[in-house]
């Protein structure tokens, strides 16, 4: 078996319609209306179609992981068997903290994730045997939300590189859209953790000489250390129109935190680009997929706007009822809970995932609220006190 192959016969053919639902389904919302289908841009009926292909995937990949998943399959059998993807079990997200979540032995090889942060000193870890299904959902919505109307940009990357960071999904996630669309004159202006601002300065004033519009793109902490460094330095350009930027990754404690009106206001008046050309993109390391907003296709494309995430439709969000401890679909619930993503793209590990992130419902859609400061404890407890012995 090559590195990137997948682990068994019965994956190939799981990665075969998995691959055609993500390649063929909307990678994002084009629409503000109050259901699913207005926000997709599809009729009813589309949208009809689309949920019962989500639904049999859903249950094929549930039945396919907890057959290979031993921790996962532990966790499964004091719970109902699920009839449809909403009572498919979710797994803490601390679970890829204690065991090795993955459906396949570690001999067929692949790629490893870690996350930044550690419980106890351990990282998260996804494991992929077949990085097609990971490549084809993060290039679909990349590009729907970050470049819906260009083909190529000059890329500034405020990342380190895979080179320096092989374990890094949002590394691997900006190699990787850099490689695909981006133009000559690209460059990573992160060395050995730091910036190098000398080079990150030339490159900015390079393209508002140049007139040619540039896509930048970092973590929330970079961008921060960014905006201080140019009041610092009395450092402000103009870039071209059409240039726009992605920021991602929060703060995880490490910097002074600007609200997000204060982060866009910065770049407004250090780099002059508008509030309507930032895009915010939300991931995890355990997760195939991500969700962005929508500022940047309302504006470029003359499009509503949909004022809150957008995701693919082989990703579904869902809250756990912080009172009840029910999983709700965003469309029945109004309230605070825990974070549930049910994404397509994980065939390799689990796909249906409980987060440490607390979220707001109203009318069918959320907001980020923090994180619950009990939920890797919950999270461990319930994977552990329903499958003891696992390693």
């Amino acid at each position: 078996m090559s590195r990137f192959e997948p682990a068994d016969a019965e994956a190939a053919r799981l990665d075969a319609r998995l691959l055609d639902f993500i390649a063929h389904a909307p990678a994002g919302f084009t629409g503000s209306g109050p259901t699913l289908a207005l926000r997709y841009g599809v009729d009813d009926a589309e949208f009809g179609r689309l949920q019962q292909q989500f639904e049999a995937l859903a249950l094929a990949l549930y039945e396919y992981q907890i057959e290979r998943v031993p921790p996962y399959r532990a966790f499964a059998a004091a719970r109902p068997v699920p009839h449809c993807a909403g009572q498919i079990p979710a797994l803490p997200v601390d679970a890829f903290k204690r065991a090795r979540i993955a459906a396949f032995p570690p001999a067929a090889g692949g790629l490893e994730f870690h996350t930044s942060g550690t419980t106890a000193g351990q990282s998260g870890v996804l494991h992929l045997d077949n990085p097609l299904l990971y490549d084809a959902a993060l290039e679909r919505g990349f590009r729907h939300h970050v470049l819906p109307d260009r083909d190529r940009m000059r890329m500034l990357i405020l990342v380190g590189s895979r080179d320096e960071m092989p374990h890094s999904s949002l590394a691997y996630m900006i190699d990787r859209v850099c490689s695909r669309w981006g133009a000559t004159g690209s460059a990573v202006f992160v060395r050995d953790g730091a910036i190098d601002w000398r080079a990150l300065g030339e490159a900015l004033r390079g393209a508002e000489r140049d007139g040619e519009p540039v896509c930048l793109l970092g973590t929330a902490f970079a961008w921060v250390h960014v905006l201080e460094h140019c009041a610092r330095e009395k450092f402000r350009v103009r870039l071209p129109a059409g240039s726009r930027l992605m920021e991602t990754g929060g703060y995880k404690g490490r910097s002074r935190e600007l609200s997000r009106d204060e982060l866009y206001a910065g770049f407004a008046v250090s780099l002059g680009l508008a509030p309507t050309h930032i895009v915010s993109e939300y991931g995890m390391t355990e997760l195939g997929s991500q969700y962005y907003t929508t500022g940047l296709r309302a504006a470029v494309l003359q499009e509503p706007l949909a004022a809150e995430w957008s995701y693919p439709a082989w990703l579904r969000p869902r809250v756990m009822d912080s009172e009840s401890g029910a999983m709700q679909d965003l469309d029945i619930f109004e309230g605070l809970g825990l974070l549930a993503h049910h994404d397509l793209a994980n065939r390799g590990s689990v796909a249906h995932v409980l987060t440490a992130d607390l979220a707001t419902v109203r009318a069918g859609r959320f907001e980020l609220a923090g994180r619950s400061l009990r939920a890797g404890a919950r999270g461990c407890g319930l994977v552990y006190e329903d499958a003891p012995g696992t390693p």
